[in-house]
């Protein structure tokens, strides 16, 4: 291989004034017997160099600057700027000239912006298209009016100012707008980026966000191409104006038509569970690079065309997830941060020692403020939020990677001089920083729950029933999950609501969905996958005697943050208990199959964050099939009291389940050996909890209640122990995560499983062969200040000093006092 790239004036590169000596790309070696062997003039050397530079200077910036929680996008355009002629150009210029010679940019150039191709086509396939057909009349009001007024008064009043203002030169026009113009614009991938960073792209705010920012994005490039044609027919003739829209035309109609019917039919080619077969990549990879060449030739820039080809690639399975797969590591992982990085290089801080001109001044202040009141006020007018409303706003004049492209892109086009660009980059790297700063401090997840207390079974009235929530990852978590759910259902008067919520993870796309299934709601992806989930939800329901809802649910999202949908679906249906699928499987042989550090993560994060109680079903009994419902066999169901909050809630479940005639239920609580220990408010809540049982235990041949008294954590490992020999089909326990009972002393520090809690790792040992069943409870608490009033009277002054110190509160018909009392009429409180 040769140079490409000569400097014909450099007469070093001449032989005898005449000929010329072409450099080989690849150095022969750094010990070459060449005498005039430098290795610094090939340029593959000076490459590698470079990008071993480039990254490693924006790695070190990211381990500082991710403590802040900025972008990497920082990161890589600070060290941009940092071997540019802003610091190393101008202070170090010889390690400069060597490093960065004028001729290795141009490599470097075309290497981003074939980045940048490969980048957009990625963005068209992960983009889903009917979003904007599920948007509705709050998106697209948001959308329509955060993209129209900014951009076409802020580059008319940008031009207005440059002229007669600035007095600018008619040439430079095209630059101005071109600047205006992508400053204005709110680009979806960089919306959907600075979601995923803040981590709230599928909560209510991310998806308003996201729908948004799509069709904002669509409609901005319908008016930046009107606007080409209409100048393209200023500078030329109508018929070259009408030949190149036609062109285009043609080229957008060859893509959605014959592209796209080939992409189907490599889909239905691809068997169902089966990779896309290479030559079929290979295939999307050509059209990709013949559609960027033609639809340029054609007058669409080159990016473009990748685009529209992205956006025919259905999202989800087979192809989408394939090509994402395969081409995103390096895409996004290599390629793209070479584009902001070269931004960042081409920037000179030192051409911004002079006073700007006033429309980049214009551009940075009041066109912002117009561009946020534009997303700001329609949202205030839907009853968004304040801070929310504020947020979005925010978030939709974010600039990222697409303005630095399109900076980068456009630059040597058009009549663009260097401070003008470097204003750009800055501008860019400002928002880019300020932005997800502003809006944590705006929009914080985490109190998204605050104040929803009381959201237990323990707490719900036998009136209203229960609401449960079965999370699903695949079918036999369903089944497992509605043989629990049978148990719960005994009668009439005990109504049970299911939701049932499929967790599918989100590959190809960008755009998060949570589907209501009753609503007729469906995904541009093939449905094949939760149809079995809600066939084994459909089958529950028809096996109910009783009356009972149930509807179903499908989460698609990004594994890190899936548990904020079982959050939200369980806080938007006043839901009282969670169930979980174990991160363990077994066989019917009882041999455990697999073991998921995935699903152990999802599930820790759910019992952190969730708005209710939350239960892990371990189910090791696969092999039943037959229902409780027909009675034919018997069910024989145990409950580890050791006392507190979280037993409290697995035996109100269990409560549910002594309604059958073929369940029979065995209590049995661990007591201390030191009376004086049973004293407290914790000890009498327990006493209350189990009053009904021991008289049921006397009277109902169903109903087993017994005590056992335990010195210390090695009784209690034996006691378990013991319960597992004795052929329970399912044993419920609370998890006992901050529990300081000597009932669990020394236990803790062997726990491999601190999700289930030290009886829970027990259970859930991999040496247990039995086909034994558990469900590890965690009950929803938050402490008020009533409740840490009640606790502190009663432990130093008794009874009386907790009636007195209710009678001072204001709410009569909180739950502690009544649970403790069992009062069913609010009249009965002592009045304040």
């Amino acid at each position: 291989m040769v140079d490409p790239f000569i400097n014909e004036l450099d007469p070093k590169y001449r032989v005898d004034g005449s000929c010329w000596k072409f450099i080989p790309v690849t150095s022969d070696s750094l010990f070459s017997q060449k005498n005039d062997e430098n290795i610094f003039k090939h340029h593959l050397i000076i490459l590698q160099l470079q990008l071993a530079v480039i990254f490693t200077l924006a790695t070190l910036i990211h381990l500082i600057l991710r403590r802040f929680y900025l972008p990497r996008l920082i990161s890589e355009v600070l060290a941009g700027v940092i071997l540019g002629p802003s610091v190393l150009g101008r202070f170090f210029p010889n390690i400069s000239s060597v490093l960065f010679p004028y001729q290795s940019i141009k490599i470097l150039a075309t290497l981003t912006r074939f980045g940048y191709l490969f980048f957009m086509f990625l963005i068209g396939v992960k983009m889903d298209v009917n979003l904007i057909r599920k948007s509705g009349k709050r998106e697209w009001t948001i959308g329509s009016l955060v993209i129209v007024f900014p951009l076409l008064l802020g580059v008319h009043t940008a031009k207005e100012i440059s002229l007669n203002v600035d007095k600018i030169d008619e040439r430079y026009l095209e630059g101005v707008a071109l600047f205006t113009g992508v400053l204005m614009l709110t680009s979806f991938p960089v919306v959907a980026i600075l979601l995923m960073h803040l981590k709230i792209i599928n909560s209510e705010l991310g998806h308003l966000t996201l729908s948004s920012a799509l069709i904002s994005d669509l409609i901005s490039v319908v008016i930046v191409n009107l606007d080409k044609f209409g100048q393209l027919t200023k500078l030329a003739s109508s018929h070259v104006a009408i030949k190149s829209i036609l062109l285009i035309i043609a080229v957008i109609l060859f893509v959605i038509t014959i592209l796209r019917q080939m992409i189907f039919w490599i889909i239905r080619r691809t068997p169902e569970g089966k990779p896309v077969k290479d030559a079929y990549l290979f295939f999307v990879i050509i059209a990709l690079l013949v559609v960027a060449i033609v639809g340029e030739n054609a007058g669409l820039q080159y990016m473009y065309g990748p685009f529209i080809l992205g956006l025919t690639v259905p999202t989800g399975h087979p192809l989408a997830s394939t090509l994402i797969e395969k081409l995103d590591t390096i895409v996004s992982g290599w390629m793209l941060p070479l584009m902001s990085t070269y931004c960042g290089y081409r920037s000179d801080l030192w051409e911004l020692n002079r006073q700007p001109p006033y429309w980049i001044i214009f551009v940075f202040t009041l066109g912002f403020l117009f561009k946020t009141s534009c997303g700001f006020i329609p949202a205030i007018c839907f009853k968004v939020p304040l801070k929310d409303a504020t947020a979005l706003s925010l978030m939709l004049t974010a600039k990222g990677i697409i303005e630095l492209g399109t900076f980068a892109t456009n630059a040597d086009k058009q009549s663009t001089v260097p401070q003008e660009f470097t204003w750009g980059v800055l501008i860019v790297f400002v928002l880019a920083s300020l932005v997800p700063i502003l809006t944590r401090l705006l929009h914080d997840p985490s109190k998204t729950y605050n104040g929803y207390q009381q959201r237990t079974v323990m707490n719900s009235t036998l009136n209203e029933g229960v609401r449960m929530l079965a999370c699903a990852h695949r079918q036999d978590d369903a089944m497992s999950a509605i043989k629990l759910l049978q148990l719960t259902n005994p009668t009439t008067g005990t109504p049970l609501s299911v939701y049932g919520l499929y967790l599918e993870e989100l590959v190809g796309g960008s755009s998060p969905l949570l589907l209501n299934h009753q609503l007729g709601q469906k995904s541009s992806s093939d449905g094949g996958r939760w149809k079995p989930i809600i066939d084994v939800f459909k089958y529950f329901k028809s096996q109910c005697t009783k009356p009972t809802q149930v509807q179903v649910f499908t989460a698609i999202s990004p594994p890190s943050l899936m548990h904020e949908d079982v959050c939200w679906v369980a806080f938007d249906n006043a839901v009282a208990l969670i169930i979980l699928p174990f991160h363990r499987k077994w066989n019917r042989k009882g041999n455990m199959i697999s073991d998921s550090k995935e699903l152990r993560a999802f599930n820790t994060k759910v019992m952190n964050k969730a708005p209710c109680s939350v239960g892990i079903l371990i189910d090791r009994d696969q092999a039943r099939t037959s229902s409780i419902t027909d009675n034919s066999s018997t069910y024989h169901v145990c409950v580890l009291y050791l006392g507190g909050k979280d037993d409290r809630e697995a035996l109100s479940i269990a409560r549910r389940m002594k309604g059958w005639p073929s369940v029979y239920l065995t209590v049995v609580r661990f007591k201390e050996d030191d009376v004086s220990a049973q004293n407290g408010w914790e000890s009498m809540l327990d006493d209350e909890c189990l009053r009904d049982m021991k008289h049921q235990s006397k009277d109902n041949g169903n109903v087993l209640y017994k005590e056992e008294i335990i010195r210390h954590g090695a009784d209690t490992s034996v006691l378990v122990g013991s319960i597992l020999d004795a052929n329970y089909d399912l044993i419920l326990v609370g998890r006992h995560s901050k529990s300081e009972s000597p009932l669990l002393d020394g236990l803790s520090a062997w726990t491999d499983l601190p999700e289930l809690g030290p009886i829970g790792d027990m259970l859930a040992s991999t040496v247990i062969s039995k086909p034994v069943s558990v469900f590890v409870v965690q009950q929803q608490f938050r402490v008020s200040s009533l409740d840490f009033l009640i606790e502190k009277q009663l432990n130093h002054d008794g009874m009386d000093a907790l009636i007195e110190a209710t009678c001072f509160w204001k709410d009569k018909n909180h739950p502690s006092f009544q649970q403790l009392f069992r009062v069913p009429n609010p009249g009965l409180h002592p009045q304040p």
